[in-house]
């Protein structure tokens, strides 16, 4: 008898651990939300204090497969800021190993997440590409790729795929792939600062395969809400009255795929009227 009304005062006493956890876990996702989008308009500092506190929502939610992939979002946005500084490339690679962990665990609970394959094809590549692993990058591609190939509508996943083998060199990387990435994400993007920047990207793939005309048409259409894409636009022109762009300057805009997230995410535009 006592053990018949035990039972059911157990099992509510569970549920109400178990939603009290989802509660907290819900809080910490959305702390989480508005961390990362301060570490995307320049608080760069934002990212380790993140990953503290998911590592310690994890280890309490072993099973929460958001938390992980908040967790491998985390660790790729301080491994992002960790490469702003004079990078420690031991400490980097690290980083990049746990990112791919956590996304790994996250995809253990919910396989059908193809941005947290995306994600963790990701994670792959960067990881291989900075340790010299030629098999690791080609999985990590292969794996964005299957991902791509699921959810070809998932702006997210294109977006990871993207933003991750454009810095391939153009021998090793499916050209096609970014130029479609990109110009996908642009018909979905809101106007403004992200659609300079992803013109302005869009256009430097075009000059490093030889299309300089493509690529004027591109940098042309920078509306100027971005005042960094259109800076990059005018010397752009310069150098393509003198026949080519700068390496250079396409590696400084890439680099910003990885921490410089404020040259799209920055709130408001540098130029209002720009792209009504």
């Amino acid at each position: 008898m006592r053990l018949t009304v035990l039972a059911p005062f157990a099992l509510s006493f569970l549920a109400a651990a178990s939603l009290a956890a989802s509660s907290r876990d819900q809080e910490i996702l959305a702390e989480a939300q508005l961390a990362q989008f301060d570490f995307r308009s320049g608080n760069y500092a934002a990212a380790t204090p993140l990953v503290q506190k998911l590592e310690v929502a994890v280890a309490e939610s072993t099973n929460n497969a958001k938390l992980w992939e908040a967790l491998g979002n985390a660790y790729m946005s301080q491994q992002g800021a960790t490469l702003t500084a004079q990078p420690d490339m031991p400490k980097v690679i690290a980083i990049g190993e746990r990112a791919r962990d956590a996304y790994a665990r996250s995809l253990a609970l919910a396989p059908d997440n193809m941005l947290v394959r995306a994600s963790h094809g990701m994670a792959q590549m960067v990881t291989a590409l900075l340790k010299g692993d030629g098999p690791g990058i080609t999985a990590g591609v292969d794996e964005m790729n299957a991902a791509a190939r699921q959810a070809p509508q998932t702006i997210g996943v294109r977006l990871t795929r993207a933003f991750t083998i454009i810095h391939l060199p153009p021998a090793m990387r499916d050209t096609d792939a970014v130029i479609g990435d990109l110009e996908y994400i642009m018909r979905a993007a809101p106007g403004g600062r992200p659609e300079d920047v992803l013109r302005l990207m869009l256009g430097d793939v075009h000059a490093e395969m030889g299309n300089l005309k493509t690529a004027r048409e591109e940098y042309l259409q920078v509306s100027g809400a971005s005042a960094f894409a259109l800076d990059q636009v005018k010397s752009r022109l310069a150098d393509l009255e003198k026949g080519a762009v700068s390496p250079a300057s396409i590696a400084q805009v890439r680099a910003g795929t990885g921490s410089g997230c404020a040259m799209c995410h920055a709130p408001g535009s540098d130029k209002p009227e720009a792209g009504k």
